[in-house]
């Protein structure tokens, strides 16, 4: 009368009786902890109320784990977030170290394999922004590239949201062929808009099929947030200094005009 399982354990260790006691967080269960004698009914009531103590032990264990990875992890984070807010704040006039901050901070808080952040250019392609991994030599000829949806980021882009592409086969043709290029089994990639325009996305990715958790999602959405930032900033930057410079040679070439009312060679 035994269900499979226990057939096995009685077959295999010569256990005559066992006893299963879950671990709870909550309502959910995440764990049992088994015992087993070889005796018949094994289990009194008293060994039962002790192994239910050394259970509710397990579970502190296992929730002080849980909640020092996550403080240690929320720690990460913040400290990730402000060494690219220092970076955006100390490159004005460059986004490209604030580049390089974000995916060195990606490699660390996702255990990635490689980081890439592609950029939107005027000529409607999209084009390499930063690139942290190996095989430079095989990424550099896949751009620039379409944005259309045959590609990873065109996907991203079409759809302004978070796109994974847990293994390979379910990533569109020329994505696939792109991540084959990078070497990587899984990736996951958040679009960069401005004001509702996309100007680029930021990737993620791994040497082994899998998903991304909830958690990762939400960081990389402020990684690609905060990569906006320091590509706004810089245009803005480089257009102020533009019309400046501008200013200063039509004030010069007026100052010229007015200190030269006899000849026009000064001017």
């Amino acid at each position: 009368e035994l269900p499979t399982h226990e057939r096995a354990r009685h077959q295999q260790l010569g256990l005559n009786s066992t006893l299963y006691l879950p671990l709870l967080r909550g309502d959910a269960c995440v764990g049992v902890l088994v015992l087993g004698s070889k005796l018949a009914n094994g289990f009194n009531e008293k060994a039962v109320a002790l192994a239910e103590s050394f259970r509710d032990q397990a579970v502190i264990a296992i929730e002080n784990v849980r909640l020092f990875n996550e403080t240690r992890e929320a720690l990460e984070q913040q400290r990730a977030s402000g060494e690219v807010l220092a970076a955006i704040s100390n490159s004005i006039a460059d986004a490209a170290p604030v580049f390089d901050t974000i995916l060195v901070s990606c490699e660390r808080l996702f255990a990635g394999k490689v980081g890439v952040i592609d950029v939107l250019g005027a000529d409607g392609l999209v084009h390499l922004g930063a690139y942290h991994g190996e095989r430079q030599g095989s990424v550099q000829p896949v751009y620039p590239h379409s944005a259309g949806a045959d590609s990873a980021t065109g996907t991203v882009l079409s759809k302004r949201d978070v796109v994974q592409f847990g293994n390979l086969d379910e990533a569109p043709p020329a994505a696939r062929r792109a991540f084959e290029a990078f070497g990587v089994e899984a990736a996951m990639g958040a679009p960069m808009l401005w004001e509702g325009r996309a100007i680029g996305a930021i990737w993620v990715t791994r040497d082994r099929p899998g998903a991304f958790m909830d958690k990762e999602v939400a960081l990389l959405r402020t990684f690609a947030d905060q990569a906006v930032v320091a590509i706004r900033n810089a245009k803005l930057f480089n257009e102020t200094r533009e019309a400046l410079e501008r200013q200063t040679a039509t004030a010069e070439i007026l100052k010229v005009i007015s200190g030269s009312p006899t000849s026009t060679q000064p001017v």
